[in-house]
């Protein structure tokens, strides 16, 4: 699905950003450029940067 369509810019492409390494919004803007044109996508980035953050931390061992 595409979340920036000024930079066509995919939820597949933020997730893989994420996974990289990104968890800000403005780490994202700075690699794929999202939400540097008319900003709309910039609230459907977030919540995909925040559910994939979330997804990565629920998968991560405990550590004790």
């Amino acid at each position: 699905m595409y979340v920036c369509i000024c930079r066509g810019i995919t939820d597949k492409q933020l997730i893989k950003s994420v996974d990289e390494g990104a968890t800000t919004m403005k780490e994202l803007s700075a690699e794929l450029g999202i939400g540097s044109q008319c900003g709309k996508c910039c609230q459907c980035a977030k919540k995909i940067l925040n559910q994939t953050l979330i997804k990565q931390a629920q998968q991560q061992p405990l550590v004790a």
